[in-house]
């Protein structure tokens, strides 16, 4: 692989968190994708879920602005 690297998804369970277990998973993946030739990696995430909801976002949002991540783009999904 050469160039752009995508991490769709790491996840630590609530009663987990606060150990530095998302911080170890994302620089794996980030060593992971950077063995393999990227430059620069995408992240998605799914952020529909409000504060508080068990899909609440917030915590994975900081832990990527603190790598050093930029939110550049939404995309927005629509069901019928």
């Amino acid at each position: 692989m050469q160039g752009r690297g995508v991490l769709w998804w790491i996840g630590v369970e609530p009663a987990a968190r606060g150990h530095g277990l998302g911080r170890a998973l994302l620089g794996s993946a980030l060593d992971m994708l950077t063995g393999m030739g990227a430059t620069e990696v995408i992240l998605y995430v799914d952020d529909d879920a409000p504060p508080g909801d068990a899909r609440d976002r917030t915590a994975v949002k900081t832990l990527y602005e603190s790598a050093g991540f930029q939110e550049i783009d939404r995309l927005y999904s629509f069901i019928e």
